[in-house]
């Protein structure tokens, strides 16, 4: 069975905040301030998984941050967009399966914080 990478890209729905921010749902989450967006950011990390992280699958959040729903849907690990830190329930998710970018991390694209915790999660294994 593939383990999932799920990437969030918008807060967890509290009140307050519009359910659908944006035309795909990410406002301004998806592009955040003008320097990179969740499309380039998982383009880059699928394109690693798949060549040296075989039984890894990498998906873009279809849930709106709705923490039971991954859970469900079997997210192994999770990996939020700058600014959510304090705006993710995460109500029992494992957080050191959680990664939270920093914003250079996200506008350079760089996915070597998950590549270093898929490596830590199959040496478990």
């Amino acid at each position: 069975m593939m383990k999932c990478i799920y990437f969030i890209y918008m807060p967890s729905p509290i009140l307050g905040r519009f359910p659908l921010q944006g035309v795909n749902g990410a406002g301004i989450w998806g592009n955040l301030f003008g320097i990179g967006s969740e499309e380039k950011y998982i383009a880059t990390l699928k394109n690693y998984v798949a060549s040296h992280h075989a039984g890894w699958r990498v998906e873009r959040d279809n849930t709106e941050s709705d923490i039971e729903k991954l859970m469900a849907q079997g997210a192994e690990i999770l990996v939020c967009a700058p600014g959510l830190k304090l705006q993710f329930y995460t109500n029992g998710f494992n957080k050191k399966k959680i990664i939270h970018l920093s914003t250079m991390e996200y506008s350079s694209n760089d996915v070597n914080p998950v590549i270093k915790l898929i490596k830590e999660i199959d040496n478990e294994s």
